[in-house]
């Protein structure tokens, strides 16, 4: 850093103190407390499993290699050996021109493999409870991938329209493979379909990416939907989120998490609320999914805009902060109580934590060190990436 920058941190050091919000004085712990429901929660033994997923790539001059996985795991009592698991993954390159959609769109896939993982694992053992890595709201708010993150040319819709042909595929072979879209059976067809449009161009690399995106992006609602709807011994699914940036409750500048962080330090959890409640019109377009995806698959489209999931605000073990737990309001079950909620996690947590979730984010990790290993093993270490020469 250069030392001109480095000068404006002591000279914000000066004044940060009149920057930071007080809370104290920005609403009275009265308030806060009033909002709150004392609970000490009590362990309620529970057969869970948790889910977890990490992605991590390397940029070079033209493509990105990318590795995502998703990870499945539980045990049915502490006492028991034996961790039951289930791990996913794709290592792969991709011709993503629009670097600043390169997240989004390998998030996506990290997303799909982490559902498939918990639902391919979950149908064999048959848990009570599902836990999910952050909020389960968090999970449709994924934007379609658009042709021109690959492309620098105008389709007109044309790879939408095309992808959706293969939806039916899909759902026939959903769990065959890690990623479906992927498979060399969808591949091959979607290539085939590709130079019967296009002639010679369908042959390119980044036009058959720009189209299997869109396919990846059905395949993992298509999962969400299966999620929600088709596992037939209805467990409880709860998303456990450690931050968030919802200021619904107390309206003030900072969130909500933050303010029960700085004023609860008992057991407990807030009034429960329902996200359909709260969701603002711009909040709501989030949640739409794709024309193709709501022509060719209506129902299940509309069944998940169906979903119901309530939240609130928990402390469910004297060794945690704050989180945001979000359930699944399933018509199928009598309505799962709060205080169950945090008796179910106060179960599984050790130092705090649940321990399901702690040992999937360790297993599931894909580190740097990963990633050079694998530019080794693909003989990509002296590949071009555009920054020769500046860095250390």
């Amino acid at each position: 850093m250069h030392p001109k920058l480095l000068k404006k941190v002591h000279d914000l050091k000066k004044e940060i103190s009149g920057l930071l919000i007080n809370l104290d004085e920005e609403i009275l712990e009265r308030e806060v407390k009033e909002k709150w429901n004392f609970y000490p929660a009590q362990k309620k033994p529970v057969f869970g499993i948790a889910e977890d997923g990490s992605v991590n790539k390397k940029h070079y001059l033209g493509f990105y290699l990318y590795s995502v996985s998703g990870y499945a795991l539980g045990k049915r009592s502490p006492d028991d050996d034996h961790w039951l698991e289930e791990i996913l993954g794709e290592i792969n390159v991709s011709f993503i021109k629009n670097t600043e959609f390169a997240e989004s769109y390998f998030k996506l896939l990290m997303f799909l493999l982490e559902i498939k993982a918990l639902i391919k694992l979950a149908e064999k053992e048959k848990p009570d409870v599902l836990l999910v890595d952050g909020t389960l709201s968090g999970r449709f708010i994924i934007p379609p991938p658009k042709t021109k993150w690959f492309i620098n040319e105008e389709f007109s819709g044309e790879l939408a329209n095309l992808s959706g042909e293969f939806i039916k595929d899909l759902e026939r072979d959903l769990f065959k493979y890690d990623i479906t879209v992927f498979s060399k059976p969808i591949k091959e067809k979607v290539i085939n379909k590709l130079i019967e449009r296009f002639g010679n161009k369908g042959k390119r690399k980044d036009l058959l990416e720009a189209t299997l995106s869109k396919l990846a992006y059905f395949e993992y609602f298509i999962l969400l939907h299966h999620l929600f709807y088709k596992l037939d011994w209805n467990p409880i699914i709860i998303g456990v989120a450690k931050t968030s940036h919802d200021t619904q409750i107390f309206q003030k500048s900072v969130p909500d998490i933050k303010i029960f962080q700085h004023f609860i330090k008992d057991m407990g959890y807030s009034e429960v609320q329902y996200i359909e409640d709260i969701q603002s019109k711009s909040m709501m377009k989030e949640w739409e999914f794709s024309e193709v995806f709501e022509k060719r698959a209506s129902e299940k489209a509309n069944e998940l805009k169906e979903i119901q999931i309530k939240f609130f605000y928990s402390k469910y073990h004297p060794r945690t902060g704050i989180s945001l737990i979000e359930v699944y309001e399933n018509a199928k079950l009598e309505t799962i109580k709060p205080s169950d909620i945090n008796d179910y996690l106060n179960y599984f947590s050790v130092a705090g934590y649940p321990f399901v979730l702690r040992k999937a984010d360790k297993e599931v990790r894909i580190t740097n060190r990963d990633m050079e290993r694998i530019e080794e093993l693909l003989n990509l270490k002296h590949e071009i990436k555009g920054r020769e020469g500046l860095e250390k």
